[in-house]
Order: C-alpha cells, then sequence, then structure tokens
C-alpha cells in the first residue's frame, strides 16, 4: 500500500528516507532506525489512521484545561503545603506548616518560585482567585506537553496502535483529571516522569538525565527510583559512560546549586531540603506512618475508581504479553533498536513495588506512573487484539487473509469496546468528583470585600476542606478554631520579609496539636462548617445559633456515611440520585461583629 501525502510528510519528519531501488553493486549496510520503520511499515504505519502531533496536542490541552477549572482541590496537603507558602511568596501572607519550619526544612522554596514569578506579575492585574486559576492553567499546559511527548515516544516505541490507545484512554482518565493541575510534587513529578520517559525512548539521553534530575531534586526524591531503568539502559546495554555522568554533572549544577542556595536563605541556615524530605521519611522512627497507614487493598481500590478496566489490564499486563508470546510469538517482536518490554516497563513495576509495601498509602504518591498505567493497559488491549487474531486464524476462515491482511482489521470492535468502557468509566467518575466536592471551590466567592482591616475567615471540623488563601480577596486570613481534631496544622505566616526563618513553638514533627494557633469563634468575621455528623461540645451546630451567625450562602457536600459506596463512587444518571446524600457546606457570617 503506497504511503499517502500526510504520511510521507510524517516519516519525513522523524528523518526516514525512502531507500533506492538502484542499489545493485554497492555495499550492504546494516539497517538503520528510521529505515525499520520504514520497511515495517505495512503493518503498522501505513495503514493505521492516526492523531498527528497537533491534534494530539489540541485534545490534551482540552482535557487537561477542563481539569484545570472543573477539578477540585482533593488533598488538603495541596492546600497547605503549596497554595498556602505560595501565597505568602505573592501577596505576604499565608499558612505555614511545620515542614517549613526551619527546626525541619523538609521542604523546598525552589519550585514555589517558579509559580511565584508569573503568579506575582498576575497579582498585578488580577485577582487572587484568578491567579489562582491562571497557575493551575498553566501546570495543565505543562502536563499536556509532556503527555504530547509520550504519545509520540508511545508510537515511535510501542507502535502506532498502542499510541493511539493510550490517547484515547488518557482523555477521559479520572486518574489524569485529578493529577494534572494539581499543586503537588508527586504531579510535578508525573509531568517530568512522563517527558523522562518519552525522551529515553527516543533516544534522546541528555534531556532524560536532565528531566530525572529534575523530579528528583526539584519535586520529589523518591522518583529516582523511576529513573534507574535510563541507568541500565544507558551504562549496562548503551554503556553511555560519559554522557551518563556528563549530564548528572550538568544537573547537579544547574539544579541542585540553586535549590540549596534559594533553600538556605529562605531558612537562615544549610539546607538540602531533597536529603531531609528522604532523611525524615526513612530514618525516622514513625516516619510518616504518624499521618495513617492503609491496607494493602488500599492502591487496588483506588486504581479501579481512578481507571476503572483500564487498571486491571494494566496489572494483566505482564500475563497478557507472555500469553501473547506463547501464542503469536512474532506480533510481540522488538526491533532492535527498541528497548526490551521488560526493561521500558519496569518503572511501573518498581514503582508499585516500593509503593504498596509502605504502610502509609495516598492516592496522589501514584501519580507519577498514570501514563505509564495507562500505557501497559493499552499494551494489553493490543495483546488482547493479537491473541485474538492469532486464535481467529486457526478457528475461522482468517486465515486466508492471514497474510494479507492487519490482525486489527478483524480485532478492532474489541479495542472500540475497551475504549468506550473505559471512557464511559472514567466520565462517570469525574462527574462524581465534581458533584460531590466542587463546593468548597465556590463557597468563599460570597465573601465581600474589605477595606476596614484584616477580618479572619476561619474553618472548624471542615478544616480539609480549604481551597486556599488565593480564594478570598486582600484583607482576609484563613484561620482555624477548635474541634474533635487533634492533629496538628498550620499556623499563618508572620507578615515579615524574613518570616521563613521565624522558629516558632507550637510546630513540632510529632502531628500533635497546639491551641495556641486557634482562635475563638467570637474573633470569627465568617466560619466554613457543615451539617455533617452528630453536634458535640468542640463542634457545635454553628448554623442554627441564628443570635450569632447568619447563613451567607450553602453549597452541596456528599455526606459518605449516609451514601451508597458504588453510586458515590461513580455517577449512574437516576440511580445517583437516589442513593447518594448531600449535606451542605455553610458559609457564615459574624452578625455580632458586623459587616
Amino acid at each position: 500500500m503506497p504511503l499517502t501525502a500526510r504520511q510521507r510528510s510524517i516519516h519525513n519528519k522523524n528523518g526516514t528516507k525512502r531507500s533506492t531501488s538502484f542499489s545493485k553493486g554497492k555495499k550492504t549496510r546494516k539497517t538503520s532506525e528510521s529505515e525499520f520503520l520504514m520497511t515495517n511499515a505495512p503493518s503498522d504505519l501505513r495503514s493505521i489512521a492516526y492523531p498527528g502531533g497537533a491534534v494530539a496536542l489540541i485534545l490534551l490541552l482540552v482535557a487537561r484545561i477542563i481539569s484545570a477549572y472543573w477539578g477540585h482541590i482533593s488533598d488538603c496537603d495541596e492546600t497547605y503545603n503549596y497554595w498556602e507558602p505560595l501565597h505568602y511568596l505573592v501577596y505576604g501572607s499565608g499558612l505555614q506548616t511545620w515542614e517549613y519550619s526551619p527546626v525541619y526544612a523538609i521542604r523546598s522554596y525552589m519550585p514555589l518560585w517558579l509559580f511565584a514569578v508569573p503568579a506575582k506579575i498576575l497579582s498585578f492585574v488580577t485577582t487572587p482567585v484568578t491567579v489562582f486559576y491562571s497557575i493551575r492553567a498553566l501546570l495543565a499546559i505543562l502536563a499536556a506537553c509532556a503527555d504530547l511527548m509520550f504519545y509520540k515516544a508511545v508510537c515511535h516505541e510501542f507502535g502506532v496502535h498502542v499510541g493511539r490507545v493510550w490517547l484515547c484512554l488518557t482523555l477521559p482518565s479520572a486518574g489524569m483529571f485529578a493529577s494534572s493541575a494539581a499543586m503537588l510534587p508527586s504531579a510535578w513529578s508525573s509531568s517530568l516522569v512522563t517527558a523522562a520517559l518519552a525522551c529515553w525512548w527516543r533516544r534522546r539521553y541528555p534531556f532524560a538525565v536532565l528531566l530525572t534530575a529534575a523530579t528528583t531534586l526539584l519535586s520529589w526524591p523518591f522518583t529516582a527510583i523511576l529513573g534507574l531503568p535510563i541507568a541500565i539502559d544507558m551504562l549496562i546495554f548503551k554503556r553511555h559512560f560519559v554522557e551518563f555522568f556528563k549530564w548528572s554533572a550538568v544537573a547537579l549544577v544547574l539544579i541542585l546549586a540553586p535549590t540549596v542556595l534559594v533553600d538556605s536563605w529562605h531558612y537562615g541556615r544549610l539546607v538540602i531540603a531533597p536529603w531531609n524530605i528522604l532523611a525524615y521519611n526513612i530514618f525516622t522512627e514513625h516516619g510518616p506512618d504518624l499521618y495513617g497507614v492503609e491496607p494493602w487493598t488500599y492502591y487496588f481500590v483506588n486504581g479501579v475508581l481512578n481507571f476503572n478496566i483500564v487498571w486491571v489490564l494494566s496489572l494483566s499486563c505482564p500475563l497478557l504479553l507472555l500469553a501473547c508470546t506463547a501464542i503469536a510469538p512474532r506480533s510481540t517482536s522488538r526491533a532492535s533498536f527498541c528497548v526490551p518490554y521488560w526493561l521500558a516497563l519496569m518503572p511501573l513495576a518498581l514503582w508499585q513495588a516500593v509503593f504498596m509495601l509502605q504502610p502509609h498509602k495516598e492516592e496522589r504518591f501514584l501519580y507519577p506512573v498514570y501514563s505509564m498505567i495507562l500505557l501497559t493497559g493499552a499494551i494489553s488491549v493490543d495483546c488482547l487484539q493479537k491473541m485474538t487474531f492469532a486464535v481467529g486464524t486457526e478457528l475461522f476462515r482468517w486465515r486466508i487473509e492471514r497474510q494479507r491482511r492487519h490482525y486489527l482489521a478483524y480485532t478492532g470492535p474489541l479495542m472500540v469496546m475497551c475504549v468506550i468502557l473505559a471512557g464511559i468509566g472514567g466520565i462517570s467518575r469525574i462527574t462524581a468528583l465534581y458533584n460531590n466536592y466542587h463546593g468548597p471551590m465556590t463557597i468563599l466567592r460570597q465573601i465581600p470585600t474589605n477595606d476596614n482591616g484584616i477580618k479572619n475567615v476561619c474553618f472548624g471540623k471542615e478544616w480539609y476542606r480549604s481551597p486556599s488563601s488565593f480564594h478570598i480577596s486582600e484583607g482576609y486570613r484563613i484561620r482555624f478554631i477548635q474541634s474533635e481534631f487533634d492533629g496538628q496544622l498550620p499556623a499563618p505566616y508572620e507578615e515579615t520579609s524574613n518570616a521563613t526563618r521565624i522558629i516558632h513553638p507550637y510546630f513540632n514533627g510529632q502531628n500533635k496539636g497546639d491551641n495556641r494557633t486557634y482562635l475563638s469563634p467570637s474573633q470569627c468575621h465568617y466560619l466554613v462548617d457543615s451539617d455533617i455528623g452528630s453536634p458535640t461540645t468542640l463542634q457545635p451546630a454553628y448554623h442554627k445559633d441564628i443570635d450569632q451567625w447568619e447563613i451567607v450562602t450553602s453549597v452541596p457536600i456528599l455526606d459518605s456515611n449516609k451514601s451508597h459506596r458504588l453510586f458515590r463512587a461513580f455517577y449512574i444518571p437516576t440511580l445517583s440520585n437516589k442513593n447518594v446524600v448531600y449535606a451542605n457546606l455553610y458559609l457564615l457570617r459574624n452578625k455580632l461583629l458586623g459587616h
């Protein structure tokens, strides 16, 4: 089948040249990577329609920007450890956690400054909440660019069909919806790791090393594990010793040195934040277990919620590859320039092995391998199609066409069915998340502007639902009142230029609460509260105290204890409405303090 003009353009951009037929009398030479792609194109590149780079980028941008504007903050760690310190860097006020105390210094200010600079510029011309969504849009755009790199690399390394399946799976994925615009190191690492793997598979080793160093030193040190297969390939298989160590040294100079300088200035002493967070999590007696432990099944359940059937396909990928190799050996053969399957997919296996064994588990810990989960799901779909075709050629009349037709000509409906099921599951989950948890992202918008001194917006038992100080106008400060929660909550930064160097006596590394950081309800101008649960002495029903509190507005919020597990996890028209119970999240105004 001759190449179309569009396909010739794609091949030319990839450096592929047509082989000449006038080769008599010339010496034969080893087939290059580009020639392999060309001569083997009939089974893949020549006969498959797939989105080009521009179309794929547009689709990814739409999906990621939707998550930036309609997604919610699913983890209070995102609010208090990243949005609040960023708010301090931009506006000079915000909440500080114990991790940012100079005594512990396990968080770095360096990555925050990368967002603080554009946020500061925007702050001169727009409101804080607009700055908030602009930064989320920036995160979404960067994620989309990394995903585009990954898509192109998958097409190159695993075949165009696997690439287009991956693209179809990632667009409606609830996991990608949650992670792509999150202000979290694990989300930043998701984009950086995705780009690093793409560069590795395209043999762009300097960028692969630099991006791996960036995710390790600038974002989340534990993601160094994901760079191990790249190191194995470069040092053992390719023997690029000089290139590996040269670019590693360059990364230390370009990334680690500025990070140490910035953090040492902020904390007032020499600080190597990547080492501090490793030391806290590995060498302390309690580590992160203070913040809760989960059973071994946690990630399996979470995987079903975020990826539905794709998660099952991902876990089945090693077995399906082995089965496909046994049934149709030629279908899983790899070109000489390709990384072996076991090495290419090692990052996902390493990450799952390490984090599933940890007692402290959180959804965001899997963010860095979300693209790999979708990739192994796409590979599994491809294996199922190949095995179906191989069996079909033995049982049916497909044998007649075996040599002339592609396996996709007979198994396309199987792929379409998997993509549709995954898409419906993803959209159902995204809809449920929006309906159940988006209320806190809008409730503070009803607070009027303040030109009369500092006023307090307080959270009690709903402290973990704060969308950050970016959602209130200047002149307001977020504070906390006492509740049944006895753990440690953030405290305000001192509104001075050296606030990051001040050591406060109430911060500790044991997650012990301190009453010195709380306000009395009578000091709160506004209060966010809900009617979830039964009132207690520390958590009275403030919204019923009409002598002191006036309801400004309310938004629906899921009451999980009264809702059906399945129908609160996935939105199913009619059924979810009948089986999900919503409570009210109130914004209250203190009548006694006036406007």
